[in-house]
């Protein structure tokens, strides 16, 4: 003889089985945005680096703080791997390509220094910044004219 539970023990699975594949839905949706937000971007002077210590520091302007009515410039500390990418934007005018168009150089971090403006793409790892790229552009090209 069957109880009024034995009886509704399949519906209960079924409930069970749908809301587990609705987590497992919203999951497989979300985690490409959580893992995009761990990437972070830091644009700024260099003002100090360690090749030893594989660490740069930037002087960045952001979150706009302000400080007896002048901006002042926060300092960010990054770690280098390496596995960190260094790169220099040029502007190029060649055949088949835009005018001002710019191309990507592969650099080592050697080729950086104090004074440098750069734009460094990084991953928080155990509360602090790890650089996976670190790209400066050259600006001593002339501005194209409109």
């Amino acid at each position: 003889m069957s109880g009024p539970r034995e009886r509704d023990r399949p519906r209960r699975l079924e409930t069970r089985a749908i809301a587990a594949a609705a987590v497992l839905v919203v999951a497989l949706a979300i985690g490409p945005f959580l893992a995009a937000a761990a990437t972070v971007r830091h644009s700024g002077t260099i003002v100090a680096m360690d090749p030893r210590g594989r660490t740069l520091t930037l002087a960045e302007v952001g979150p706009w703080p302000v400080q007896g009515g002048k901006t002042r410039l926060v300092s960010t500390v990054i770690d280098l791997t390496p596995q960190t990418r260094y790169a220099v934007f040029l502007r190029v005018d060649a055949p088949g390509r835009f005018a001002g168009d710019f191309i990507e150089v592969p650099l080592e971090l050697s080729d950086f220094d104090v004074g440098f403006f750069v734009t460094v793409e990084c991953e928080l790892r155990g509360g602090r910044l790890v650089a996976t790229s670190v790209s400066a552009m050259d600006t001593s090209a002339p501005a194209l004219e409109p």
